[in-house]
């Protein structure tokens, strides 16, 4: 095999060498346009961008939308539902202190009605038995005025009795007075008719 002299050797090393650069530069040249054609530029890709978030953010903001609003109605609702049991335990509980104060009242007005009812019943026993009282001691007044009358009247029965003996006497006295007056008179009368 015949040996490539040094010249053609240094002459193809330097004709491959020139022709490499041409090489290197296409090889950018298509290397930038790929990157052209696959990679955006800024503005082309901020307003691919926002035209994109554009068009999905009436989408996204539907959907995110009810999603938020039903959260917030839950939430609402929960709140409401909260206020709702809280009024009705205070409902409950007014309710509750209502019955307890007529339960209390009643209490009162039946333990005043009792105390009243009593007092009623005190004061007419004591009315009645002041009655009653008064009228016993009426009856032992007339009682007593009737057994006063009866002995004064006893009395002065005695004492008329006692004139009329009395009289009586008088009178038998004056008959035996009178009786002795006439014995004289007739032993007078007898005497002188017999001396004559």
């Amino acid at each position: 095999m015949p040996e490539k002299s040094p010249a053609s050797f240094y002459d193809s090393h330097s004709a491959f060498s020139a022709q490499r650069p041409s090489s290197h530069r296409g090889h950018r040249k298509a290397s930038s346009m790929l990157h052209s054609i696959s990679t955006p530029s800024s503005t082309t890709r901020n307003t691919t961008s926002s035209d994109f978030q554009s068009s999905l953010t009436p989408q996204t903001s539907l959907s995110a939308q009810p999603k938020g609003g039903a959260k917030k109605k839950k939430a609402k609702l929960s709140g409401m539902q909260d206020q709702v049991d809280t009024l009705t335990d205070e409902i409950g509980n007014i309710r509750s202190d209502v019955m307890s104060l007529c339960d209390s009242k009643d209490r009162r007005f039946m333990v005043k009605l009792e105390v009243k009812s009593e007092n009623h019943r005190n004061t007419r026993k004591y009315t009645w038995l002041h009655d009653a009282r008064q009228h016993e001691a009426s009856q032992a007044i007339v009682q007593h005025q009737r057994e006063q009358e009866n002995r004064d009247a006893e009395i002065h029965l005695r004492e008329v009795n006692i004139r009329v003996h009395q009289a009586h006497s008088m009178v038998l006295d004056k008959e035996a007075e009178n009786l002795c007056l006439r014995i004289q008179y007739h032993q007078l009368t007898q005497g002188g008719s017999s001396g004559s």
